[in-house]
């Protein structure tokens, strides 16, 4: 008789969403989520949403930001080794801005978030909203 191991989808989602953020040349995908208390936080791949994100990737990694909030969000460059932003305005939902972290150092990102959109504005939040700080170490 044999045994068969397995792992939750869940951390098995979570493994393979971080596996290409940790690989030089790869991409590592953040998403601007809505959420009900605090409105916005920065979420890494299928990980958990976070008013403060951090993490490590490889010199070369692509970043792109995916803005799935009920606001446009314009990306902002706060710190680091200084990089081109194109489009850094994302306006509709699932609008999204990728940049290549071909340098190493340490960068610091936040957003500045529009109203609602017209058709979400009937969406409540609880709290004020969450100023996301994004810190994202390239060795």
């Amino acid at each position: 008789m044999s045994i068969k191991r397995t792992i939750p989808l869940a951390a098995a989602a979570a493994l393979i969403a971080a596996a290409p953020a940790a690989a030089g040349g790869g991409t590592a995908t953040v998403t601007i989520s809505h959420q009900m208390k605090g409105c916005h936080m920065w979420q890494l791949g299928n990980g958990n949403p976070k008013v403060n994100l951090a993490f490590t990737v490889n010199a070369g990694t692509t970043l792109r930001v995916v803005d799935n909030d009920i606001m446009p969000h314009r990306l902002i460059q706060q710190a680091g080794p200084k990089l081109t932003l194109v489009r850094p305005d994302m306006n509709k939902m699932s609008a999204s801005t990728s940049v290549k972290l071909a340098r190493a150092g340490v960068y610091r990102f936040t957003t500045r978030a529009g109203e609602d959109y017209a058709w979400m504005r009937s969406m409540k939040t609880t709290g004020a909203d969450n100023v996301p700080h994004l810190t994202v170490h390239v060795k």
